[in-house]
């Protein structure tokens, strides 16, 4: 992960995956049921892109309840310093999404966990 980007004035982001899935943290006392988890590409006003994962925990009760809140989140930047988006380069990143996710969850509580075979809604590309 590279941390010293996060704090980057960043102009443009977008969503090159995102999805929900069933999930567990508990944060400052408090029983999050489900995760959003996403991998961004981030713009400066250089035209440097970014790669970041990330991950939102929230309360889930049932299938209409998707109250997202920012306040249990983790993230960090996985790449940097391309000019332009390619294909190839996102699909790499995506093969090790989910051990940049799970590398970053101990950050939040020990027993914070994503199911990964659980998913709440299809996957998001853009």
């Amino acid at each position: 992960m590279k941390e010293e980007n996060l704090n980057r004035e960043w102009l443009d982001v977008i969503d090159v995956y995102s999805q929900y899935f069933h999930a567990e943290c508990t944060y400052i006392g408090s029983l999050r049921r489900a995760a959003l988890v996403k991998l961004s590409v981030m713009k400066d006003i250089e035209g440097i892109l970014a790669y970041q994962v990330s991950a939102s925990f929230f309360p889930f009760e049932n299938e209409e309840d998707f109250l997202v809140a920012n306040d249990v989140y983790v993230s960090g930047i996985v790449s940097d310093g391309q000019k332009r988006r390619t294909k190839k380069n996102e699909e790499k990143l995506l093969e090790g999404f989910r051990e940049e996710i799970n590398s970053l969850l101990p950050q939040l509580s020990e027993d914070a966990v994503i199911f990964w075979d659980r998913p709440l809604r299809d996957a998001r590309f853009g």
